[in-house]
């Protein structure tokens, strides 16, 4: 049986990973809901399995740059990057 949360945590991952959406063990019995969506920056929806680092610049940043992402920036919205 399951001892502790990170045993429990272990089981869940390898539900979702395997599409299994309801367990029971003994008395307990769980149901999964559907995985969260999470908006994407066109305003579609993306899968949260997506690259989330697609459109990334490659190369070091500069202090400008880290300052822009860490902020939230978006790679399309570089100003200190325009490919012409």
């Amino acid at each position: 049986m399951i001892e502790n949360l990170k045993e429990l945590e272990k089981l869940l991952k390898l539900c979702r990973k395997q599409g299994v959406t309801e367990l029971s063990l003994g008395q307990i019995s769980l149901k999964l809901g559907e995985l969260p969506q999470r908006e994407a920056a066109s305003g579609g929806e993306e899968e949260i399995g997506d690259d989330p680092y697609a459109g990334f610049p490659d190369g070091p940043l500069t202090p400008e740059e880290l300052t822009f992402f860490a902020n939230g920036g978006l790679p399309e919205d570089n100003p200190y990057r325009r490919e012409n």
